[in-house]
């Protein structure tokens, strides 16, 4: 019996032993399969990098001209086509910017967020999807609501993969579907609920647990609702998870409002005395789009412009004239680009470093970051509104003037 008894006791220990193991060896498969995804985001991110910046230009090209065509004498047929262009470009505009937005790795920055412009701009990067596989999506909104203090790009990823498993579960074994977003106030609280017409959570007490998914191997990692959880708990807020009576799936995120503040006073465009600019400008970007839309745009308020495709002939002119405002363009082929004709104005030309704008098609490149931190030099991200252009430039040439009052 003795003999036994031990036999039995080395058994058992051996069995705890294996399941020990096959869990570990569980945990390193995934844990594999997370460096293996950390991994094909990172190339994604630098693929998607360069192609935002060849898409921004003419995009920035696109969106501008249909402004400018926008305040012109149009006929009610041509003003309706010129207004759905420049929809659908700004909508090209926010898909790209989500794109960036998710396969790049970016610290938090918080400010004061629109959540209904948030989840709108989650729900038009899977809009394509949603409508390929008939999914209809129904939106109640309240008709005023109060800002949130987040970080944007972090939020729209807590949306997006709470659509994404609303979309998986709806299509596991049916064709199409309901998914209805919702924003309200309450108590202190901008709530979103997005609620589906699948079959609902299984296990309400895991669903935020590292790890735990009901998706078939390759298709989830079990990891995406735990991060929400920890992105949402960041921001002082709380997400729920339910099944609603009438069936489907509820998910609700509650962010905290953000502190009462007026309205930040934006850029004048129109017409009259004081809509104009009075002022050299030198304009540098070698994309002969951009670099034409921007000439239009300032002359057609009554700037001197010089514009110029290449860095070399941008230091010629410094050489040469003084300009009251500067415009150049983050990334150029070259010997110059434009931080490094930001740093020859500096040593060369100091009076007009304060008076340089910069205008880039994507702020993740390391360098440009950089350079933005040290020199505080004022940035405008590609495609931008005409509007934000001139309300920019605006400025500069009012710092140009201010300095002039103080020499007099």
């Amino acid at each position: 019996m003795i003999a036994i008894g031990r036999q039995v006791a080395t058994t058992i220990d051996k069995v705890h032993l294996y399941e020990e193991t096959c869990r570990a060896y569980e945990d390193l498969r995934r844990t594999q399969e997370q460096l293996l995804q950390s991994e094909k985001m990172s190339a994604v991110g630098q693929l998607i990098s360069g192609v935002a910046h060849e898409l921004n230009n003419p995009l920035t090209a696109i969106l501008g001209y249909a402004q400018l065509l926008e305040q012109e004498p149009l006929a009610d047929r041509h003003r309706d086509f010129v207004e759905k262009l420049h929809r659908q470009a700004q909508r090209t505009h926010r898909i790209v910017q989500n794109l960036l937005s998710f396969a790049r790795q970016r610290k938090p920055q918080k400010a004061e967020v629109d959540l209904r412009q948030v989840l709108e701009d989650t729900l038009a990067l899977r809009d394509y999807d949603l409508k390929l596989n008939n999914i209809t999506v129904e939106r109640d909104y309240q008709g005023r609501l109060p800002m949130v203090y987040a970080d944007s790009h972090q939020i729209e990823q807590v949306f997006l993969n709470i659509i994404n498993n609303s979309v998986d579960a709806m299509l596991d074994g049916s064709n199409g579907g309901v998914l209805r977003a919702r924003i309200f106030a309450e108590h202190g609280y901008v709530c979103a609920e997005v609620r589906d017409s699948g079959p609902g959570i299984h296990d309400l007490k895991r669903v935020f647990d590292p790890f735990y998914t009901t998706k078939s191997i390759g298709k989830g990692t079990g990891l995406g609702l735990s991060i929400c959880y920890g992105i949402v708990k960041e921001h002082g807020g709380e997400i729920l998870a339910g099944n609603h009576p009438e069936g489907g799936a509820v998910f609700t995120v509650r962010l905290p409002l953000a502190a009462e503040a007026g309205p930040a006073p934006g850029p004048v465009w129109g017409a009259g005395e004081s809509a104009l600019l009075r002022g050299r400008i030198l304009i540098v970007d070698d994309e002969l789009s951009v670099l034409e839309f921007e000439r239009e745009v300032l002359l057609g308020v009554g700037a001197q412009v010089v514009a110029v495709d290449n860095g070399d002939e941008a230091i010629a002119c410094l050489r040469a004239e003084e300009f009251d405002a500067i415009l150049l363009d983050g990334k150029m082929p070259g010997r110059w680009d434009g931080p490094d004709i930001y740093h020859w104005v500096e040593e060369n030309r100091p009076a007009m470093a304060a008076h340089v704008l910069l205008t880039v098609s994507d702020l993740s490149d390391r360098r440009i970051r950089r350079f933005l931190e040290t020199t505080r030099c004022p940035c405008i991200v590609k495609p931008f509104e005409v509007k934000d252009l001139l309300g920019l430039t605006r400025r500069l040439l009012q710092k140009n003037e201010r300095a002039a009052a103080r020499a007099d």
